[in-house]
């Protein structure tokens, strides 16, 4: 039985600077090159505390996803707050992969509660739960987002992919081509047209400039034949789009499938379901014999 390792918990003065994350994460790893066996998860979790949910932000956010600025935050705001620490945790020397070769296959956000432009509130990322994959390894960065008292206000789950050699590569065979799974595209109910700028206009409320959103020439340089939209950016928009109720608790599902490339168009369907949740389908539409192309899924389901 491999033993239980205490965490720490690591206090930060701020939210970590996009600039300073990436830069770290573009800095070689003596400890990854040098480490070998079985990866493991750093016992260390990011804390920073009386982060305030600034209005102009939540207002930028609300207008970029095409909603009407309103006094309750939009998820994706806190998805937005907790992103750093959890990029400044996984550029750690010790962690385990190149933070700039993961890939975010899916997201949930549980909101327990509504939130109000204005609040403050800690913030504690980690990361977890490390499983062998067909590709790789899958891990979880787990963002928590607390109120002043220290309840839960919402956990933020991201699940990536780190590629490489594992015991699941290695025992199911996966170095041959995968199959990938058959998407038959539904009735669309919307068209998204998205400009060559859609990443740098993200990326100006997120801070989040990674360079494969950016433009072709910077995405270019990290083997991206075109830029590509941020997932989140298209995760937010579709929940904006489904209409939730704010002012109640709710589950934000993602998964995500294929990149939206820049510039783009996206069909996407919503579809209303008996439990009360709304969900969105995104896909790219064939073309020159090409079948359609799966982007993304969206599920928002009110809780309480």
């Amino acid at each position: 039985m491999r033993p239980v390792i205490a965490e720490t918990i690591k206090d930060l003065r701020d939210v970590p600077s996009f600039p300073a994350v990436y830069a770290a994460a573009l800095t070689p790893s003596r400890a990854r090159r040098s480490r070998r066996g079985t990866p493991r998860l750093p016992a260390l979790a990011y804390r920073v505390r009386g982060v305030r949910i600034d209005a102009e932000r939540a207002r930028d956010v609300d207008h970029l996803l095409g909603g009407a600025a309103t006094d309750l935050v939009h998820p994706a705001v806190l998805h937005i707050l907790a992103f750093p620490v959890s990029l400044a945790l996984m550029a750690r020397d010790e962690f385990p992969f190149p933070l700039l070769g993961v890939v975010h296959l899916r997201n949930q956000l549980l909101q327990h509660r509504s939130v109000h432009v204005g609040e403050t509130v800690d913030v504690e990322c980690r990361v977890r739960d490390l499983r062998p994959h067909r590709k790789g390894w899958t891990f979880e960065a787990v963002a928590t987002v607390l109120d002043q008292d220290g309840a839960i206000i919402a956990t933020d789950v991201s699940t990536y992919l780190a590629k490489g050699d594992s015991p699941a590569a290695e025992g199911t065979g996966a170095d041959s081509p995968s199959r990938r799974r058959e998407f038959v595209a539904p009735r669309p109910t919307g068209r998204w047209s998205l400009g060559a700028d859609t990443g740098r206009r993200y990326a100006a409320v997120s801070g989040d400039a990674n360079p494969i959103h950016m433009s072709g020439l910077t995405a270019r340089a990290f083997g991206f034949p075109k830029a590509i939209a941020h997932g989140m950016y298209t995760a937010a928009r579709a929940l904006t789009e489904a209409r939730p109720d704010l002012s109640r608790p709710l589950r934000w599902d993602v998964e995500f499938d294929a990149p939206v490339t820049l510039p783009g168009t996206v069909l996407v369907s919503y579809e209303d379901r008996a439990d009360g949740s709304t969900t969105c389908v995104g896909w790219r539409p064939g073309r020159d014999g090409k079948p359609d192309r799966r982007c993304f899924e969206v599920a928002v389901t009110p809780l309480g």
